[in-house]
C-alpha cells in the first residue's frame, strides 16, 4: 500500500471526494486517531488501506 491524494482514492472508487468525504464521516474519530488531519491532502499508507477496507476500494496495492 501507498500513500495516496483523496482524490486518487475517490477515483478508484468512482465517486467524488466529496462522495468520499462523506463516507468517512461515521469513521473520523477513528481516522484521527490515526493521524488524519481536516484539509490533510495526500493520505498515509495505514490510513489509505482502511479507507479501501471500509469501503471495499480496489486502489492497486503495490
Amino acid at each position: 500500500m501507498k500513500a495516496m491524494t483523496k482524490q486518487q482514492i475517490a477515483d478508484s472508487a468512482g465517486v467524488t471526494t466529496k462522495t468520499l468525504t462523506s463516507w468517512c464521516e461515521p469513521f473520523l474519530d477513528e481516522l484521527e486517531s490515526m493521524g488524519m488531519r481536516p484539509r490533510m491532502k495526500v493520505l498515509p499508507p495505514h490510513i489509505v488501506r482502511f479507507i479501501a477496507e471500509k469501503f471495499c476500494i480496489d486502489v492497486g496495492e503495490q
